[in-house]
């Protein structure tokens, strides 16, 4: 019996001292079939075969998933999220992107979430955004920075320079790709292995576009000739993609038309991905070899393609996963706090009954801080996701297409080569115009938007009188194309109320600001006032002088009186314009030093009153 059982231990024994070895080595394969089936799609992407990815990056994902492989999980995922976004399947991306948060938050997986930043960051930027970019690709820096994968850190620089060159912010984007360059030398120093020249490669090509940028082509060619050194010794498609693309662009900077387009024909002959910025280079180098007709070809795809990438429903996407974003932080930020009052308080066990009964109410009180500010995170995040995407529905009405593609247009259809009869050849021309000059006024309403809430007095230092700033504001407002007597056929008259001693009364303000005003005003009178008068007077004093535009309109509730001058605010939503109007208005009013107000006595309509100050 002994002797059996001395038998079945040593059994026993052997099983359990080989069942280790064999635990690792299923682990062990795991791991390289993992990082095997990874590379994979690494190298799918390197040579740009785009729509395979695409096509096996869902197989991939599954096997990954059943093996608990959640590192290259999420890194696969946000490779498919954005594949679809270069194959211009933006709404997909964006469903990819805001299912791979919401996964990532449920298995509170750190890795996940910085993906989605780092997707959300790279759609901002193919929409040619660049703070959001800037600041998605931020916190995935942040999440990142305890990473190890050399191509992951290098790839934070590449978006981020990458952002500012869409922005034109060239000098921004040097100091990027130098800091990226001190960062390399420091974390690989001369190795040289495929991925470090990668990495090195994009340096020196974000370093070949600021130096483009900022004219200093002596500089960029250097840049682009060790950028090719790398690219030409990795020898994979999407490296040399970029490099003539670069290339490309450089001559072209240059004005070197031909060699451009010889260097774009290398592009399309590596890959046939899409490439918006190849095609705007090779549109710009036949223009300046005058073959406006292919140019003309290239620009009315991109017009197409633009309008529909950049719609209102996309945008109005982005701004709601934007949203999650920022309460994911929040409630991680809860998180965080309730695991660290779980520690203090199983560190405080042996403390007395009184200081348990305190520091649980304290602990109590501080989580109901956190759990308010949470709330109204979220009641704001609801009203600024419905008012950003009002003032995206409405750009969207007011803009179309980005300026360069307008641009682009209006070289091709004001050239004396192009075949087209001239009574159309002049209907189109004056239409670009006209919407040229519709987005440069947008633009200068946004810009002094930008500055509304600041307290910077404006200076005044026009001596002008009471005619001139009635005569500039109905030059900027047009109001005399639409009412009477100006235009016959309209059934809205302007009366200006004014005799000539109150014309010639005079004033020290700034006359530029206080004409736009004013022209703001009679604009919004034109806008909502479909027959009867607007009537303009002015009464003085020896201090102040009110402009009064009074209207015979839909009107104005007293109750609102004031929540018109909000931001982005419009009683009518299916009226024209951003809403921003009378927020800049009144605040550049106040600025001067002056005052901007509506009459709610006036039931008539509506009356505005706009008073400066004389001295």
């Amino acid at each position: 019996m002994r002797r059996i059982l001395s038998v079945i231990n040593l059994l026993i024994g052997c099983l359990i001292l080989y069942a280790q070895p064999i635990e690792n080595k299923n682990a062990t394969s795991i791991e390289k079939e993992s990082e095997a089936r990874w590379q994979q799609m690494v190298s799918l992407k390197n040579n740009s075969q785009t729509q395979k990815l695409a096509d096996e990056a869902n197989a991939q994902m599954e096997w990954f998933r059943k093996n608990n492989q959640w590192e290259n999980y999420y890194r696969t995922w946000q490779l498919k999220a954005n594949t679809l976004s270069a194959l211009g399947k933006l709404q997909l991306s964006l469903q990819e992107t805001q299912q791979m948060l919401s996964d990532a938050q449920k298995r509170n997986n750190k890795l996940g979430r910085a993906m989605a930043y780092k997707q959300i960051g790279v759609i901002y930027l193919n929409m040619k955004q660049t703070e959001p970019a800037v600041e998605a690709l931020k916190h995935y820096a942040e999440l990142m920075k305890d990473d190890d994968d050399i191509s992951s850190l290098s790839n934070i620089f590449y978006r981020i320079a990458k952002a500012y060159d869409y922005d034109k912010q060239f000098d921004k984007e040097l100091q990027v790709a130098n800091d990226w360059y001190k960062f390399l030398i420091k974390k690989v120093g001369k190795r040289r292995t495929d991925e470090v020249r990668e990495c090195y490669n994009s340096c020196y090509q974000a370093r070949a576009a600021a130096y483009i940028g900022l004219k200093k082509f002596e500089d960029a060619k250097l840049s682009l000739d060790t950028a090719g050194h790398h690219a030409h010794i990795i020898n994979k498609p999407l490296s040399l993609h970029h490099y003539y693309k670069m290339q490309a662009r450089y001559f072209q900077a240059k004005g070197d038309a031909n060699q451009a387009l010889l260097y774009t024909d290398s592009v399309k002959m590596i890959t046939d991905e899409k490439d918006d910025h190849t095609d705007e280079i090779r549109a710009q180098s036949l223009m300046q070899l005058g073959q406006e007709a292919e140019a003309a070809s290239i620009y009315q795809r991109l017009y197409h393609e633009k309008d529909s990438v950049f719609g209102r429903e996309t945008r109005q996407h982005l701004d709601e996963l934007n949203t999650l974003f920022q309460v994911d932080e929040l409630k991680t930020e809860q998180q965080h706090t309730k695991f660290l009052y779980t520690i203090v308080a199983s560190s405080s066990i042996v403390l007395a009954l009184l200081v348990l009964l305190i520091f649980g109410w304290r602990t109590a009180i501080r989580l109901k801080k956190i759990n308010d500010k949470l709330r109204i995170a979220n009641e704001k995040a609801k009203v600024s996701s419905k008012m950003k995407s009002e003032f995206i529905r409405n750009i969207s009405h007011e803009i179309r297409t980005p300026l360069n593609i307008v641009s682009g247009f209006t070289q091709v259809l004001t050239s004396t080569d192009m075949d087209l009869p001239k009574s159309e050849k002049r209907d189109i021309q004056e239409r670009v115009t006209e919407s040229t000059d519709r987005i440069i006024k947008l633009v200068d309403r946004m810009l002094m938007l930008s500055d509304v809430n600041s307290e910077t007095e404006i200076e005044r230092e026009d001596h002008t009188d009471v005619k001139t700033i009635i005569k500039m504001a109905i030059s900027h407002s047009g109001i005399d194309h639409h009412t009477r007597p100006g235009n016959k056929t309209s059934a809205v008259t302007l009366q200006i109320l004014n005799d000539d001693s109150t014309n010639a009364v005079t004033m020290l303000t700034n006359k530029q600001h206080a004409s736009r005003i004013l022209g703001q005003l009679l604009e919004n009178a034109c806008k909502f006032t479909h027959e009867g008068s607007i009537t303009l007077k002015t009464e003085f004093t020896n201090h102040v002088i009110r402009f009064i535009v009074e209207d015979t309109g839909i009107g104005i509730p007293a109750e609102e009186a004031e929540h018109i001058f909000e931001e982005f605010v419009q009683l009518d939503e299916f009226a024209d314009g951003t809403g921003a109007g009378l927020t800049i208005s009144r605040s550049v009013a106040l600025r001067m030093g002056g005052k901007l107000w509506l009459d709610t006595s006036y039931k008539q309509g509506a009356r505005f009153i706009f008073e400066l100050l004389r001295g």
